[in-house]
C-alpha cells in the first residue's frame, strides 16, 4: 500500500516514490479543460474546411483532374468519417477524458488517506476558484473539505 511521506508530496510505492504536489494536481483538470475546448475548436474547423464548395485549387477546371480527386481526398480527411481528422480529434478528446477521471480517481484517494495534502489542495483550488467534479461525478468542495452528491 501506499503511503505518503511528511508533507504529503511524496508517496513511497514500495521500490519507488510518486510526487504529487497539490497546486500542480490541482491544475490537472484545468489544463484538460482547455484542451478539450481547442479539440472542439480544430474539429469545428476542419469539418468547416470539408464542407466549404470551393477549394480554389482548380477543382472545376476540366483539364486539371487531379484537382478535383485532391479536393475529394481532402474533403474525406476533414469530415467526420471514420479515419479522419474529426474521428482521430474524437479519440483525443475520450484519451483527454480518461486521463481526467484517472487523476480526478487519484485526488479522491488521496484526498481521503493524507488530511495534509488534501489542505494544501483545498488551497490551491480555492485559489484558483473552481470545484473539481470527483471521478464518481459529483464535486469536491474546498470550502466544505469533502465531496458533494
Amino acid at each position: 500500500m501506499a503511503q505518503p511521506s511528511a508533507g504529503g508530496e511524496t508517496w513511497n510505492l514500495g521500490s519507488g516514490a510518486l510526487t504529487m504536489r497539490p497546486a500542480e494536481f490541482a491544475g490537472i483538470d484545468a489544463a484538460c479543460d482547455e484542451l478539450l475546448r481547442a479539440i472542439t475548436r480544430i474539429r469545428a474547423l476542419a469539418v468547416e474546411v470539408g464542407e466549404r464548395g470551393q477549394w480554389g485549387l482548380g477543382e472545376d477546371n476540366a483539364r486539371l483532374i487531379s484537382a478535383s480527386t485532391l479536393v475529394a481526398r481532402l474533403r474525406s480527411l476533414a469530415g467526420a468519417k471514420e479515419n479522419s481528422i474529426a474521428a482521430t480529434l474524437d479519440a483525443h478528446s475520450r484519451i483527454i477524458e480518461d486521463i481526467r477521471q484517472l487523476f480526478r480517481g487519484a485526488r479522491d484517494r488521496i484526498v481521503h488517506a493524507d488530511q495534509e495534502w488534501t489542505g494544501q489542495f483545498n488551497s490551491m483550488e480555492s485559489t484558483a476558484g473552481q470545484s473539481i467534479p470527483s471521478s464518481q461525478g459529483s464535486v469536491w468542495s474546498a470550502a466544505r473539505n469533502q465531496v458533494l452528491p
